[in-house]
């Protein structure tokens, strides 16, 4: 009798706990569908600012980097979104594949050596883009890190190295144009003729989008001095 008792004891716990858990992942769920859906109502800029801009400030104040430019990059390349799908470039692929087969010397200075071991699923990660800054795979390379360090919880600040390295000399003569175009093309705004990025619309996008950061920047800043 005793045992028949700590056994419906023992069910009741079981079935509580289950109970308990299954709450919680609906309650999960539907937050997550709450924040997604009440995000879709808002602006590039408006859901970049409130998912990126306290992280943004704060790399962008270490890596001496203008907030804005990292903030309207953002904007551009992944919507402002927390949670960004990579996309997978073919061409980049069959570039990897070249270099780690011996067919190629190198490429973007990946050399067979850097990727030797490299299986095909590996190269197909390092030939997508990630983050918000929609990097590509490989850049992890050159950072010395994990590729999932691109897309994990300091994307911004791992996002941001790569950026300083590899063309913060015009981000420190406040070239913007230059900045952008060498982001999406790898070089800077040709001098003659369109430019070379996917879209035309790129860079003035881009331009259009750290004025109105900027704008946002200066009122938290006001606001933050009549508080203190």
């Amino acid at each position: 009798m005793i045992k028949r008792k700590k056994n419906k004891a023992f069910v009741w716990i079981l079935l509580s706990l289950t109970l308990l858990a299954t709450v919680f992942v609906a309650q999960k769920t539907y937050n997550k569908y709450i924040y997604n859906h009440s995000q879709t109502s808002l602006t590039a800029a408006e859901r970049t600012w409130l998912n990126y801009h306290k992280e943004v400030e704060k790399v962008g104040k270490k890596m001496d980097i203008a907030p804005e430019y990292l903030l309207a990059l953002i904007a551009l390349e992944s919507s402002g979104n927390k949670e960004v799908p990579s996309r997978f470039e073919p061409h980049v692929f069959v570039k990897l594949q070249e270099v780690r087969d011996g067919e190629l010397q190198n490429f973007e200075s990946i050399t067979a050596q850097d990727i030797a071991n490299s299986s095909d699923e590996s190269l197909k990660n390092l030939a997508s883009s990630w983050g918000p800054f929609q990097l590509m795979g490989y850049q992890c390379l050159y950072l010395d890190i994990k590729l999932k360090d691109m897309r994990g919880k300091k994307a911004i600040y791992h996002g941001a190295q790569w950026i300083k390295n590899a063309y913060g000399k015009s981000l420190d003569k406040k070239r913007y144009k230059d900045a952008f175009h060498i982001h999406n093309t790898g070089k800077p705004y040709p001098k003659i003729g369109p430019p070379r990025t996917h879209s035309r619309y790129y860079v003035p996008r881009g331009i259009k989008f750290m004025k109105e950061f900027k704008l946002m920047l200066d009122k938290e800043a006001a606001q933050k001095s009549t508080t203190e």
